[in-house]
């Protein structure tokens, strides 16, 4: 069951951007991007601009309060923001994002140089579920991503599709199940800082010949991992399929039954994780 979490954020955000909204498809899309310009008075009536290969997908003016949001679709997962106004111009790009995502930014716009600073970058994610050889690669240092499932599935691979995260923080809670990888899927999910998996059934399942891994980015600032089940497994294992599980530092592995369930040629690494069954 999908959570609607794009439609809750859609309310509150465009109540103040679709006047200026113009983008293709009208307010059509989903992918919403929003942000908050903290000196937005600055530089009077600001204009932004997502971009695609030199393709305009959205367009809206900055509200008085610094406030703005776009709501499109993306072809490659990867845009551009231009903001202009009679005293800025410029464009940030390479900004990643995910169908069925917001993508929340804190933005300082600088002079002398000129620079469009991020200061905080979040993301917001629906469930996520890839078949046959379907990926999301998402890579980006800044980004704190969040996935709440409200009771429902979080993650969900199978085939050879692939799901990837390297990102500043991962917080995927509220699942029914977390994260599953079947047949010969791959999830992998890495953090600079703190990654937490929370469900009611197992936290992570790996079956057949898929392949999960949890764990620090190649730059982790104090990364650390909390993998929790309520009623089930923290990690439920089987096939040949592989879990491995690479904090930093601290690192717990728990399951209201147990805190591993491993059976056939499953192999799990749990590094240093303590682990508490229930």
């Amino acid at each position: 069951m999908r959570k609607n979490l794009i439609l809750g954020l859609l309310i509150f955000s465009l109540s103040f951007v679709l006047p200026g909204c113009d983008g293709t498809g009208g307010s059509s899309g989903d992918i919403l991007l929003e942000g908050i310009i903290s000196n937005s008075a600055q530089f009077g009536e600001i204009t932004v601009t997502i971009l695609q290969d030199n393709t305009r997908l959205g367009k809206t003016k900055v509200s008085s309060e610094g406030n703005f949001g776009i709501l499109f679709n993306s072809s490659t997962g990867v845009v551009t923001l231009r903001f202009e106004s009679s005293t800025f111009n410029a464009e940030r790009p390479n900004i990643q994002v995910v169908d069925q995502s917001v993508t929340n930014l804190n933005i300082t716009l600088q002079l002398n140089p000129t620079l469009i600073i991020i200061d905080r970058w979040q993301v917001f994610q629906d469930p996520i579920s890839l078949r046959e050889s379907n990926e999301i690669q998402y890579n980006e240092s800044q980004a704190e991503f969040n996935l709440d499932a409200d009771g429902g599935n979080c993650i969900f691979a199978t085939g050879t599709s692939l799901i990837s995260y390297r990102v500043k923080s991962i917080n995927i809670t509220n699942c029914r199940e977390g994260v599953r990888a079947q047949t010969s899927a791959s999830i992998i999910l890495e953090a600079d800082e703190s990654i937490v998996i929370s469900s009611n059934r197992d936290a992570i399942v790996a079956i057949d010949d898929a392949l999960v891994e949890v764990g620090q980015t190649s730059n982790p600032v104090n990364n650390t991992i909390v993998i929790e089940s309520a009623n089930q497994f923290g990690i439920n294992a089987s096939g040949n399929s592989v879990v491995d599980i690479d904090p930093q530092n601290q690192c717990s592995i728990s399951g209201g039954r147990r805190a591993l369930n491993i059976n056939g040629n499953a192999s799990v690494d749990t590094s240093s994780c303590t682990l508490s069954d229930g």
